[in-house]
């Protein structure tokens, strides 16, 4: 039951991590909004591709740590990627 309860206690930890890999999604949306009435095209562009790798890091975190603390329940449809079985 150890085993359970460490996943478990892992997959809260992926959880936290994805609320802030969140906060600074909503930071650098927030700074990108600022620039549409700039002209500072090369830092809007360099914005968006950071926002496409926390996008990615946020949901990797997510899946994580919900197949980390379903990983024992018996009645899991979580499969690993978040997709349903």
């Amino acid at each position: 039951m150890t085993d359970n309860n460490s996943l478990y206690e892992l997959g809260l930890e992926y959880e936290s991590a994805a609320e802030k890999v969140k906060e600074r999604i909503e930071l650098k949306r927030n700074k990108l909004r600022s620039l549409r009435n700039s002209i500072c095209s090369n830092e809007a562009y360099v914005l968006k591709s950071e926002l496409n790798t926390l996008y990615k890091e946020y949901r990797e975190a997510k899946n994580t740590a919900e197949y980390l603390k379903n990983y024992y329940s018996e009645n899991s449809t979580v499969a690993w990627g978040g997709i349903l079985t």
